[in-house]
This record gives structure tokens, sequence and C-alpha cells, in this order.
């Protein structure tokens, strides 16, 4: 049994993975999808948020298991599992990068997301808690994070999509060979996403090698639009 622990991108929450939750759990194995701070049900300000927190809360959580975990970021989160790996690389059986960033040292989010100049997302300012916050509009949530979502998905997700801070993306990131290195590394690309556009997904793998490679023919958001594929794939990492 493999114990994965599944962790939303930015705007998102647990709830994102509750298609593909019951089918990892079906197969045998135990799954955690927390709210990451600030998000979901999660009541920390927007002002107290930080990648350096989410790392840490993600590392604790690994932590706390019984064994390794099979650690899934989904988006912005590959940042977020890479600073965990590199808090408590002993804690993690393996680090899955579901079409996420994949930051090398010194890079920020904002600094990749730059350089995709594929990707069709766009993004309004407000300020929430005293922060600068980025928030997406329905439409381009629509457009770039699940155009391959029938309507009474993007319905279910169109709600529950919220804030994040601005400063989150300007965080530097950290990794030692001895630590974060040392964690396989796994990710599936998602052939269709337009949040995230592919080549830029290629570009940061052959950058920072992973030891396996799936791809999806999916848009941004498999775990709600094809949650049997996703879930197949992942269950194929810890055989």
């Amino acid at each position: 049994m493999a114990h994965f622990v599944l962790i939303h991108g930015a705007c998102h929450g647990g709830w994102c993975w509750e298609r593909t939750t019951p089918l990892l759990e079906a197969a045998g194995h135990k799954v955690t999808a927390p709210d990451l701070p600030g998000h979901g049900a999660d009541e920390t300000p927007m002002s107290a948020l930080s990648l350096d927190l989410y790392g840490a809360f993600v590392a604790d959580l690994a932590s706390q298991a019984v064994e390794p975990v099979i650690l899934v970021g989904h988006s912005m989160a590959g940042a977020v599992i890479s600073r965990a790996a590199e808090r408590a690389p002993n804690a993690i059986r393996r680090l899955v990068y579901l079409t996420a960033y994949l930051p090398q040292s010194g890079e920020t989010l904002a600094s990749l997301a730059r350089r995709d100049t594929d990707a069709a997302t766009r993004s309004e300012r407000v300020e929430i808690d005293g922060a600068d916050c980025f928030v997406i509009s329905p439409d381009v949530a629509r457009m770039a994070f699940y155009q391959d979502a029938d309507d009474a998905t993007f319905e279910f997700a169109s709600p529950r999509i919220g804030p994040e801070p601005v400063h989150v993306f300007r965080e530097k990131t950290s990794f030692t060979a001895d630590r974060f290195w040392r964690v396989p590394r796994a990710y599936i690309h998602c052939a269709l996403d337009k949040a995230i556009s592919l080549p830029f997904q290629r570009e940061m793998v052959r950058t920072t090698p992973c030891d396996l490679v799936l791809t999806l023919e999916t848009g941004h958001s498999p775990f709600l639009t094809a949650p049997d594929a996703l879930a197949q794939a992942l269950l194929s990492l810890c055989e």
C-alpha cells in the first residue's frame, strides 16, 4: 500500500481531487488531499501566506505519515513539493509533478511563468487582507484550466477558485544535492494544457530530469476532467 499526498495548485483547494481520491483508495492506497494554508476551508489570511509556509506545511504532513509518501504537486504546487523535499527528503518516496512548475534553485514561479510564452493564463489584481493577490476570472478559468471539462464539472469548480498572493510567485527556491536532488522524481505531462504549455513542461523536465515521464491527453485539470486516466498514471508510479 502506498500513501499518496495530493497537493493542489494556485487558487484551488483539496476539493479538486475529489474524483481522483476514491479511485486511488479503491486500489488499496491511502490518500491525503489537504487544503494548503489560506485555501479551501483553511482561513489563514492572505497576508500570512508564503511559498515557504506551503512547503513547511507539506513537509510536516509528509513527516507525520507512517511511511514515506508519494507526494503529488499540481501546477504551482510543483514548487511546493520541491520545497517539502528539501525540508524532509526522508519522508518522501517519490515526487510527482502533475503538469507542474519544476523550478531550479534560485528560480521563482513568476520567472518560470514569464518564460512560458505559449501559456494562455491571464489574471486580475485585487487586495485581500492587505496582500496583493491575483484572481482568475471564470472566462480565463474556462479557457486555460478547464477547456476540456463538461459544463457540470466547470460549474462545480468555478465558484471554488479563489485568490492567490502575488508574493508567493516571487519567492526564490533553494535546493541542495543531498536533500531535494536525492528524492526520485516523476513528471506527468498534460498534452493539451493551456495554463502551462506542453513545450514548457518539456523544457523544465530537460532542465531538471525526472526518472519517469508520463503523458495524459488532457488539459490542465485532469483530476476532475480525466480522473480515471490520472489515477491509472499515479498507480503505475507505485509499482
